[in-house]
């Protein structure tokens, strides 16, 4: 009877084997999981870097022009000769100014959109892969 409960040293090396073996494969598998994870968000950050750089450049082109557009009509309020012609020219430079804020904005709007779309690909890609992972991790679980 005492011997039924007795394990042998050849039983106890071949489950430790086989111990063994599943933990180096999960290791692995976790050091895929998080490379994959690393990529995915470095992939984000270049993206996010890029989109950046486009929104900086648009935004720094905008104000040389703005810069520009306020020197001309300063140039212009210097040559009025009358109120009124001052006035006009202050009423046509607040319309321009306004409906270039306003597609600048627009502009801005469209390119941060993209920038987000952009830097979300990666991470979607990474998220898609986790069901399947699941179901083998289960999988495992359940031999």
């Amino acid at each position: 009877m005492a011997s039924d409960n007795i394990t042998s040293m050849q039983e106890v090396a071949s489950a430790t084997r086989d111990v063994e073996g599943r933990l180096r494969q999960g290791c692995a598998d976790m050091t895929a999981l998080c490379r994959g994870n690393v990529g995915a968000a470095m992939a984000s950050s270049q993206a996010a870097i890029y989109g950046v750089q486009e929104i900086t450049s648009t935004l720094l082109a905008f104000l040389q022009s703005r810069a520009k557009d306020s020197l001309a009509a300063g140039q212009q309020l210097a040559g009025c000769d009358s109120p009124e012609a001052l006035i006009e020219v202050q009423v046509e430079y607040a319309k321009a100014m306004l409906q270039a804020y306003s597609d600048e904005f627009a502009r801005l709007h469209a390119l941060s959109g993209k920038m987000l779309a952009d830097v979300l690909v990666p991470v979607q890609r990474r998220a898609a892969l986790v069901p399947a992972r699941v179901a083998i991790g289960v999988a495992d679980l359940a031999a």
